[in-house]
């Protein structure tokens, strides 16, 4: 072990180079950029539609120009990993969540439609950078078979600090709508100093994570490490990202309409819901991770796929407001869930191919972030809202039937790490070789940002 605890450097590699004292100190380091990270996501996107609407005066189809493009940097992420991945995994993960500040700072100084874009495409980067470098630290610090516990605990701090960052921000506008007497009026001040709030605590982060401890064996790993990765042994793994992406667009596009236009929920109510939800996922996410991790990723995620369909029928076909909320709350308790993915992935590649193959996973699950919700706006046009939560259990069959192919046994390459006890008893012994995908061969955002849409009507 050379220089391990003072050098700022990283590992993709599994816990075991790390002493005792280095992987505690890593969690602690984790937990805290975690925790910031969650705030630094999910203050912009409780704010942003009333800042867009009120303060820069967009309209709908503005807004969704703008998430159009603040998408491409998540379509394109396999390429911003490659190059930040020259860095090490932790320096990766720091200059991420700096470009991320600096990119919500920016959001500060805007007046109009045009200068929200160098912004968006900032901040989008490093968001979505973050997004697949979090879970590829949590299992460097993870011991063998402990994978899904890990990332558990990481989505519990995760959602902890989502739930300050929704509580923080309807403080502060409770208290200025109190003094002002109109919200609108005199919000924008307040809105652009979260800007900038958001974009100090993402620059903490950034500090703190840089100090993630590595083994020196690890360095090694680092140095040989693919900067873009496309296997077709992972292919169940990105068909898996693709579907799950594709699924998570119908969601975020269409739910909170439902519950706003179609039923009437008012902003205070929505606003309760997320934080109900933030409540939930804070207390669950450690016990979903050691269900994972006891009775393995094939029966996991065929329960959580079989949990999305009855959301999402219930979206479709429920006319009770009450059942309606509890559908709300169970998809976004359902998030957890995507720990069996990754931890799928980590128990079946190499280690050098973990960080690089969940960029690859991200970018694919964006490969339809502009083509889903068309086609779904067009469904609820022409046939009623029902229509595209419908179409949605198309990519959750898809799922639930590629999901049976899980055999980690079987599809563990050459140079993974071959751990007797990731085996479970759920896993039956079958041939399970993922389909090709149409080339050579894991939100995504808070829901935080719907709070708007009811707002509107209010």
């Amino acid at each position: 072990m050379t220089n391990a605890t003072t050098e700022p450097t990283e590992t993709p590699s599994a816990s075991g180079g790390l002493t005792a004292a280095q992987r505690a100190r890593g969690f602690t380091l984790l937990t805290i950029t975690t925790f910031l990270a969650y705030i630094v996501i999910n203050i912009p996107q409780t704010i942003s539609p009333n800042f867009f609407r009120d303060e820069i005066g967009m309209d709908g189809a503005l807004n969704g120009y703008l998430i159009a493009i603040r998408e491409v940097p998540g379509f394109l992420l396999i390429f911003v990993a490659a190059l930040l991945l020259r860095l090490g995994l932790a320096r990766a993960t720091a200059v991420a969540l700096a470009v991320a500040g600096v990119g919500y700072v920016l959001f500060a100084g805007t007046t109009s439609f045009v200068s929200l874009i160098v912004p968006t495409l900032i901040a989008s980067v490093g968001y979505h950078s973050w997004l697949q470098l979090q879970d590829a630290l949590g299992l460097s610090l993870a011991r063998h078979g402990e994978e899904g516990s890990v990332l558990g605990r990481f989505r519990s701090i995760g959602f902890a600090g989502t739930l300050v960052a929704l509580l923080a921000t309807l403080a502060i506008l409770f208290v200025v709508e109190r003094v002002s007497g109109d919200l609108r009026a005199a919000q924008g001040p307040w809105l652009r100093g979260l800007f900038v709030a958001t974009g100090i605590c993402s620059v903490v982060g950034a500090v703190v994570i840089s100090r993630f401890p590595v083994s020196a064996d690890a360095r090694a790993v680092v140095r040989a490490a693919p900067r873009i990765t496309w296997r077709k042994e992972y292919g169940l793994y990105y068909w898996l990202s693709f579907l799950d992406g594709s699924r998570m667009q119908i969601y975020f596009a269409f739910a909170p309409f439902v519950l706003v236009e179609q039923f009437g929920v008012d902003a205070l109510t929505l606003t309760l819901l997320l934080v109900v939800a933030a409540v939930i996922n804070w207390s669950a996410g450690s016990w979903v991770g050691r269900l994972v991790d006891r009775y393995g990723e094939k029966r996991m995620l065929t329960v959580g796929y079989l949990m999305h369909l009855a959301v999402f029928l219930g979206f479709a076909l429920s006319q009770n407001i009450w059942l309606l909320y509890l559908t709300y709350l169970g998809y976004n308790f359902l998030f957890l869930f995507s720990i069996g993915t990754t931890t799928y992935l980590r128990k079946i590649c190499r280690p050098e191919d973990l960080a690089p193959s969940l960029a690859m996973g991200i970018s694919l699950a964006h490969l339809t972030a502009i083509v889903v919700p068309i086609v779904g706006a067009a469904l609820w046009a022409r046939l009623g809202y029902q229509f595209p939560f419908l179409f949605g259990t198309v990519f959750i069959f898809a799922s639930l039937w590629l999901t049976q192919k899980i055999d980690i046994p079987r599809q563990r390459i050459a140079g993974a790490p071959g751990w007797a006890e990731t085996r479970h008893d759920a896993e039956e012994e079958i041939v399970a070789d993922a389909p090709p995908l149409p080339i050579d061969s894991g939100p995504v955002t808070s829901p935080a940002a719907t709070v708007a849409l009811a707002r509107e009507d209010d």
